[in-house]
């Protein structure tokens, strides 16, 4: 069991990355209500892209005061303020979409259920530094993450 493990154990909502356990938070935001996306409007041109990538709709989630404890983690959502959308610099670097997974856990600690999110990109980061030099965790007070499509898991049709 890595230290990142331990340390998320202290939250109901647990972030993995790559595989791993990198960040833990108290509150999240609901997922939105699936939605079939709409084609093209009646005039024949496609519906304006207002997402990445040409992208139309895509999906927002919000996560709040968690502590990061991974540093590539905290590397990949810091990229907001050099490569983000808000940035002006075109498209998204490929490495900066990355899948993710939210997995929300019951008071005794067994784990409820978990979503899967794609193509996951950071569009706002609020980060504090913390006063001890040495420790490895980054508290967070606002993590606002786009992606592209999500899947709970287990399913609700079950």
């Amino acid at each position: 069991m890595s230290p990142s493990d331990n340390a998320s154990r202290n939250f109901r909502f647990r972030v993995k990355w790559r595989g791993r356990y990198v960040a833990g938070f108290p509150e999240v935001t609901p997922l939105p209500v699936k939605m079939k996306r709409a084609g093209q409007l009646q005039s024949g041109y496609p519906r304006p892209a207002i997402g990445p990538e040409g992208q139309s709709t895509p999906y927002f989630i919000n996560l709040e005061r968690g502590v990061a404890f991974d540093r590539g983690f905290e590397q990949w959502i810091s990229m907001v303020c050099c490569y983000g959308p808000a940035t002006g610099k075109g498209s998204l670097l490929p490495e900066y979409k990355n899948p993710l997974t939210i997995e929300v856990y019951a008071p005794g600690g067994e784990m409820e259920y978990s979503y899967h999110l794609s193509h996951c990109w950071v569009t706002e980061y609020k980060a504090f530094q913390n006063p001890d030099a040495g420790s490895h965790e980054t508290a967070i007070e606002h993590l606002r993450l786009g992606f592209d499509t999500w899947n709970r898991d287990p399913s609700e049709d079950k």
